[in-house]
C-alpha cells in the first residue's frame, strides 16, 4: 500500500515538473518584451510620457491618455538608428525632432 502512495507522488511530481518545464518558454518570451518609453508633445510642449510596446501605437497612446492633447499630440521615442529622437503625428508621418 505505501508503494502505491509513492508511485502516486512521483507520477504527480513527474506531471507537475512537465507542465512547470512547458510554460518556461511561453514565460520568458512575453517577458522578453521591452517597452518603449514615448514623449508626448502639443505646440513643442512636453505634455507628459507613456510607455508602449510597439512604436505606432505612441501617438494613439498620447492622444489617449492626456486629455490637453485633444488629438493633437505628437510621440516622439529614441531610435537607436538615429541620433536624434524620432517623432510621429497622427496620421503616421514620421520625422526627426
Amino acid at each position: 500500500m505505501n508503494s502505491m502512495k509513492e508511485f502516486a507522488a512521483r507520477k504527480y511530481i513527474f506531471i507537475v515538473l512537465m507542465i512547470a518545464l512547458t510554460l518556461i518558454p511561453i514565460i520568458v518570451s512575453v517577458s522578453a518584451e521591452e517597452s518603449t518609453t514615448a514623449f508626448c508633445y502639443r505646440d513643442n510642449r512636453s505634455v507628459g510620457s507613456v510607455a508602449v510596446y510597439e512604436n505606432t501605437n505612441a501617438v494613439e497612446a498620447c492622444n489617449g491618455l492626456y486629455y490637453e492633447c485633444k488629438g493633437r499630440c505628437i510621440a516622439c521615442f529614441h531610435d537607436f538608428d538615429y541620433v536624434d529622437y524620432v517623432c510621429v503625428d497622427r496620421s503616421g508621418r514620421t520625422f526627426l525632432r
